[in-house]
């Protein structure tokens, strides 16, 4: 708490304090710290992005990611997780079309921010499969943009040396084994998808 007052305007030490809960597993502090940073660091995306994650229901998503975007209508996390949003196949705002374009705001604004390439790799697996998706045009965007830091994007860099392509390349087999684990609730969503009306986020 010291720490925090001292660092009253170091956005960081916020961040840090909001992880720490979340890695406790409680959730509730976590938000709270969340919503309390943003009091003080309302233009921080990574804030606001991870304020996201932690809400729970779909329509609280929306509101927190509604005000959000008001925000901080330029930043790559907070788009990134919009497009997350639509990408999980537990939410009734899986929506591939919605995902695809929240992920192209994403990349537009903070191409440095990794976990949207990720996603993105995601969502052309789910819409092409790994046989008919084209990887190259995928790596080559990526390299161009030169991510170099999310949550998602540290976790796929298994050695300091590892490079963009080889980051995807392990961010693939990880998408594919956990498509393959949870097809079944991946394909009662998509079937879903087809019949239901627009996402709210549209």
């Amino acid at each position: 708490a010291r720490g925090r007052a001292e660092a009253r305007y170091e956005w960081k030490v916020f961040l840090e304090s909001v992880l720490l809960e979340m890695r406790a597993q409680d959730r509730e502090a976590a938000m709270g710290m969340a919503e309390a940073a943003l009091q003080v660091h309302a233009g921080t995306g990574r804030l606001w992005a991870v304020l996201i994650q932690l809400t729970p229901s779909d329509e609280g998503k929306l509101r927190v990611f509604a005000e959000a975007y008001r925000a901080v209508p330029k930043s790559g996390e907070v788009w990134c997780e919009g497009a997350r949003m639509c990408l999980n196949p537990r939410s009734g705002l899986f929506d591939l079309a919605r995902a695809r374009s929240n992920l192209h705001l994403a990349m537009r604004f903070t191409p440095q921010y990794g976990d949207s390439f990720i996603e993105l790799l995601r969502l052309e697996l789910l819409e092409q499969g790994p046989d008919k998706m084209d990887m190259a045009a995928l790596e080559r965007l990526c390299v161009t943009a030169d991510p170099n830091y999310g949550p998602l994007w540290f976790l796929c860099k298994q050695h300091p040396r590892d490079g963009t392509r080889r980051i995807l390349r392990t961010a693939r087999a990880l998408l594919l084994q956990e498509l393959f684990d949870q097809r079944h609730v991946y394909q009662r969503a998509l079937i879903a998808s087809l019949s239901s009306a627009p996402s709210p986020l549209a």
